[in-house]
């Protein structure tokens, strides 16, 4: 990577729209080349990706966070043109696949960067980046122990959910330390182009998937779950009669039964990466970054998207954001911060109180991981148990309600990591506070609202994580959040170290 213009000022006048385009653009085009790479072939599509990514990280190194939240967000709306001409699941996956070789070629690249001699300057940022280095290890660690105890694929499942949230950390401290990266404008245009999309989606339904074979891609995944008994064990457990896609997309307002008798079925949006809870927490985290930036309309009209998906979470996530916007002054930096605190305690604490009096599923999840826990402290290894381990297909959820707990940890990110990384889940969560404590120290420091979407975005989102396993494992969840914060901490230490070298020279 170029050593040039490492300590230039953010936001210079009649720059930030250039800027933003070219990376912008230069995002989008690669997340399609690569993906068209891997429709061609897989191996050529790994290798091209890998090529594209080393070359905008040479070529554009303040670019590449961008790169990576456009191939998180965007990547599947260019899979999903390719649907109808690909021929089996292992290749479908393959291109659903490509936004991971982005991010750990990228990943791999700022890892090597972190050893010149010019970040040893950066005295704030090392005992970051050995952290984080020491976590991932910790990762390898539990994914070779997964392998060895479990399916290998499971394991690689669930080594990709964990380690990127950490990957992204790393790419984006280590790039604002070392380079200018405003996403100022870049956030409000990939902002609105996932909001536009949204609200297509919701008044054309299939007929807008069916534009670009959206609605092709959502029968595939659905196939795979009828192949795998999903709906067959639904059948079972709760009557419900799976007849098309449609009974599907369609949910009651808000995810909930409450509702059901008030208003109308709605369509439930998956949005340009065709998941709904992924895609409710893309749209809170855009959100929330820009409301702390003083931009409301777009958090205004993605709150009605977030209502139809019925993602409660992300959400609640919003929400704190909001009131914390509304409190937060200066002299008021302890209050809001406490407030933060109180209502994440409060909402986890309700949700388990009201689930374990009704048998929920999430809290059923909770209490194995924790059980499991306690009788195994080391840890089970990455890919046993979970949601998206085959380990977890044939659970029954009647025995699980008369038990008191389920077989084994799911649908809990917390119950799930407790499980599968054991003692070592607790340097995850000891890495979650300690960002929240500098977060806080930064916040009081410069009084910089980027930092109280920081601690907002980790502490709703780690509050979420109790019982919801996509808070911590869907890439536009924490991973996310940790991009964003990482970008706000190395702007401020390069910007410190900036003013270290003007003061000695």
């Amino acid at each position: 990577m170029s050593t040039t213009q490492a300590y230039s000022p953010v936001g210079l006048p009649g720059r930030d729209m250039p800027e933003a385009l070219l990376h912008v653009g230069t995002a989008l085009l690669v997340v399609a080349l690569a993906v068209s790479s891997f429709a061609v072939w897989t191996p050529f599509g790994v290798a091209a990706t890998f090529v594209l990514t080393l070359i905008i990280a040479n070529a554009v190194p303040s670019g590449v966070p961008v790169l990576i939240i456009c191939a998180f967000l965007y990547q599947n709306l260019v899979v999903a043109w390719f649907t109808p001409y690909i021929p089996d699941n292992d290749t479908f996956d393959a291109l659903r696949g490509t936004n991971f070789i982005i991010l750990m070629t990228a990943f791999g690249i700022f890892l090597a960067a972190s050893f010149q001699h010019r970040v040893r300057a950066l005295t704030e940022l090392r005992p970051w980046l050995l952290l984080n280095m020491a976590l991932c290890g910790t990762v390898c660690f539990y994914f070779a122990l997964g392998v060895v105890h479990g399916g290998p694929k499971d394991a690689v499942v669930y080594f990709r959910n964990t380690i990127t949230p950490l990957a992204c950390f790393h790419v984006a401290v280590l790039a604002a330390s070392l380079y200018p990266v405003d996403l100022r404008k870049s956030m409000l245009w990939l902002g609105a182009g996932a909001i536009i999309y949204g609200y297509a989606e919701l008044i054309f339904t299939m007929d807008f998937l069916g534009l670009f074979h959206g609605d092709l891609y959502v029968e595939r995944s659905i196939s795979r779950q009828v192949e795998t008994g999903v709906w067959e064990q639904a059948l079972k457990e709760t009557g419900f009669v799976y007849r098309g896609i449609e009974d599907v997309m369609t949910t009651t307002f808000f995810n909930t039964p409450l509702f059901n008798d008030i208003l109308p079925s709605v369509f439930r949006i998956g949005g340009p990466n065709f998941h709904p809870i992924s895609y409710a927490y893309a749209l809170s985290t855009i959100s929330a970054w820009l409301l702390f930036r003083g931009r409301w309309l777009l958090p205004v009209a993605a709150l009605p998207l977030l209502l139809v998906i019925g993602s409660k979470g992300a959400t609640f996530m919003l929400f704190v954001a909001i009131a914390a916007r509304l409190i937060y002054k200066p002299s008021r930096t302890g209050l809001a911060l406490m407030a933060v605190i109180a209502l994440a305690v409060v909402w986890t604490t309700a949700a388990i109180g009201y689930g374990a009096t009704h048998g929920d599923y999430h809290v059923l999840g909770l209490i194995a991981g924790m059980r499991d826990f306690l009788a195994d402290p080391l840890g089970q290894g990455l890919g046993l148990g979970g949601n998206l381990s085959s380990t977890s297909i044939n659970l029954n959820w009647q025995s699980a309600q008369a038990e008191g707990a389920a077989s084994v940890p799911v649908e809990s990110a917390v119950g799930v990591m407790l499980y599968q990384m054991g003692v070592g889940s607790l340097v995850f969560f000891g890495f979650l506070a300690a960002l929240l404590v500098a977060l806080r120290r930064q916040l009081v420091e410069t009084g910089d609202s980027d930092f109280l979407f920081g601690f907002v975005g980790i502490a709703t989102i780690s509050a979420n994580a109790v019982l919801q396993e996509e808070a911590f494992y869907s890439p536009l969840a924490l991973a996310f959040c940790l991009l964003l914060v990482g970008i706000s901490l190395g702007t401020r230490w390069r910007i410190t170290a900036a003013a270290r070298a003007g003061a000695l020279d």
